[in-house]
């Protein structure tokens, strides 16, 4: 027997309007209020509803009041105002500037940015976000190009090698953040920035073991500093 299936059927039906109206994937809606991809993916069921804290986040990332997500008070007064801004939102996985680390999860720096629509071309040189993804570096591999919990902006539509660069990629069950370069006999060498670090190389019979995740496009250093 399922239990509670469609329990909060309406509530989810107003949720997944607005997620197909702005766009938004489970993957987004999780990190909005904060749960686990399988909690956020009950919320679009019916199966589940969250408590007020998490319902407050979700309104107001969509516009919306709780209320009317909640109990569809207001029906169709409800207006939903265009934003100014786009959203960056956290790439699904962790990337290691170090030794790399299999299939764990860990505490997230920032989890989205809001960007003004009008500063997009200026900082990143196209017209929309579509496909950029943010992510936090950790270990000191690519110090001093990239320190630990630097931002990095990946462009997640580039899921192959198109050229020497920076990319954020799976091999052997491991996450790196390192250059990959083309060298002869059609071997990747995989490089750091920090000579402490070995470079090591993806033989051509390797390659089904690499996953590209993105290729990083732009970073921005983050030092926090005390003032007492």
């Amino acid at each position: 027997m399922v239990e509670d299936e469609e329990k909060y059927k309406d509530f989810a039906s107003r949720l997944n309007r607005l997620m197909i109206e702005q766009d938004v994937s489970v993957s987004a809606l999780k990190n909005v209020c904060g749960v686990s991809y399988e909690m956020a993916r009950r919320y679009t069921m019916g199966t589940a509803k969250p408590r007020d804290e998490k319902m407050i986040k979700i309104a107001n990332h969509f516009g919306v009041s709780p209320a009317y997500l909640d109990y569809g008070v207001g029906g169709d007064t409800i207006v939903l105002v265009e934003k100014d801004t786009e959203r960056l939102e956290q790439l699904d996985v962790f990337a290691s500037a170090g030794t790399g680390y299999k299939n764990t999860d860990f505490p997230e720096i920032i989890r989205s940015m809001e960007i003004p629509k009008e500063r997009i071309y200026e900082l990143f040189g196209r017209k929309t976000l579509e496909g950029i993804k943010l992510i936090n570096v950790d270990g000191d591999s690519m110090a001093p190009t990239l320190k630990p919990k630097d931002l990095l902006f990946i462009d997640s539509k580039i899921d192959h090698f198109i050229g020497d660069g920076v990319y954020v990629f799976n091999f052997e069950d491991s996450t790196f953040i390192k250059r990959l370069q083309r060298i002869k006999g059609r071997k990747l060498a995989v490089l750091s920035d920090n000579p402490t670090y070995p470079p090591f190389y993806i033989e051509p019979n390797e390659m089904h073991e690499l996953f590209i995740f993105g290729r990083l496009i732009k970073h921005l250093p983050l030092q926090f500093n005390d003032f007492y």
